[in-house]
């Protein structure tokens, strides 16, 4: 049994349920069944608790920070709830989700002989190209790019750089990312690991008669195609490229329909582009949907789309799709090459390149037997390397590894 601390400045009980948020809950049962002790340590939350647990997870929400930072009082409030709760019983691994343990001082963890590890969805270079990305698609914002310049130099040379270089181990979820840290931050390749994020497979699978129920909740007949795209809603998200596609692909087949689930703050925008195509009796926007109801929809859909111009880190839709056994069409852009073979089990095009999703989209629709067999795989793919009972246990190897070394380092 390991006695695991968790440091992430944002939790899936704070009410966030971003991929950050859902893996970290995800990881943190997923250890907690298997008898190891999960305690978590992040900011402020908005209800005032300070403790709770849920399923045997302890989670410490520190009052004197501010929810989601990293800033202000974090780095001291944090460290100190940290030794508070080492002295009562001494953890074995310190568990980084992205750079929440950055302020972790060498002393500390040498004293104390704790194995430090960081997981990377994504570095802030991946960020920067991201805002660089928007900027080139949406023709504006060059102001938040050159602010995005500045925040990328601060975090960096004193955050990520001496992060990953203290750290006993680093978890990456991309084999892009693997690489970067090596060229960018100069990480030995030797202590980065290689782990995907997992999937419930047992829940995201295909399911004729969740696809009936979203189309009668909806009103849409059952011989009606439907795309699906389902992320955050935000300008890197390519929301706007598939409304463009949607409104060429509706030009030779009517009896179509594009589903939008999610919110965000581009969201208003993109109801009225919607109006501006003059498609918006065929756009349907749900608004959020909770992880837990999700699947009905990928279920509900024909095509997945992820047009995306952000450098994503593993974009758990994606898997998420594939385990419903739909065909997708994704962007070829950070860790998504990781997670789709091009051509096997979805098909990728040149982010922000709207006559290639057009181009995709129509040959998926006019080729089903083709998008059968890249969905079948899809499956496959999701079932063999993407499910969550492999997550947990290759983090576990990690964490073991990571104990191992410290061992021998002394």
């Amino acid at each position: 049994m390991m006695r695991i601390c968790f440091f992430s400045t944002v939790t899936y009980w704070h009410g966030i349920r971003g991929g950050m948020e859902i893996h970290g809950k995800l990881l943190s049962e997923g250890l907690t069944k298997r008898g190891h002790e999960v305690t978590i340590i992040s900011t402020k939350n908005p209800s005032n608790l300070e403790f709770e647990e849920i399923n045997g997870i302890k989670i410490n929400y520190l009052q004197n920070t501010v929810f989601g930072s990293k800033r202000k009082n974090w780095p001291n409030a944090s460290l100190n709830k940290f030794l508070e709760l080492n002295d009562r019983n001494p953890f074995d691994i310190i568990l980084s989700q992205q750079s929440s343990a950055y302020s972790f001082p060498r002393s500390i963890l040498k004293k104390n002989k704790i194995p430090l590890i960081t997981r990377v969805a994504g570095t802030q270079l991946d960020m920067l190209m991201s805002v660089y990305n928007q900027t080139l698609n949406f023709k504006r914002g060059f102001l938040d790019l050159f602010k995005e310049i500045l925040r990328t130099f601060y975090n960096y040379l004193l955050v990520e750089l001496p992060l990953y270089h203290k750290s006993t181990e680093i978890i990456v979820v991309n084999h892009k990312l693997a690489n970067s840290l090596k060229r960018f931050y100069f990480v030995d390749k030797e202590k980065t690991n290689l782990v995907f994020h997992g999937t419930n497979t047992e829940i995201f699978k295909p399911d004729k008669k969740l696809r009936d129920s979203i189309k009668d909740k909806y009103r849409i007949s059952t011989d009606c195609k439907i795309l699906l795209i389902a992320s955050t809603v935000s300008k890197q998200k390519g929301f706007n490229l598939a409304l463009i596609a949607f409104k060429k692909i509706f030009q030779t087949h009517p009896n179509i329909k594009l589903l939008v689930v999610g919110e965000g703050i581009y969201l208003e925008d993109l109801k009225r582009l919607a109006h501006q195509l003059n498609v918006q009796n065929n756009v349907i926007f749900t608004g959020h949907v909770a992880n837990e109801e999700i699947f009905r929809y990928y279920n509900a859909s024909d095509i997945f789309l992820l047009p995306t111009l952000r450098v994503e880190g593993f974009p758990r839709v994606l898997v998420e799709a594939m385990s419903c056994k739909k065909p997708i069409v994704a962007s070829r852009i950070g860790g998504i090459p990781s997670i789709i073979d091009d051509g096997k089990n979805g098909l990728l095009i040149t982010p922000g390149n709207t006559k290639e999703l057009i181009d995709k989209i129509l040959f998926l629709l006019n080729n089903k037997d083709f998008a059968n067999k890249l969905a079948v795989n899809a499956r496959e793919k999701a079932v063999k390397i993407f499910s969550l009972e492999k997550m947990v246990e290759e983090t576990i190897k990690v964490f073991e590894l990571a104990i191992t070394r410290k061992k021998e380092q002394g």
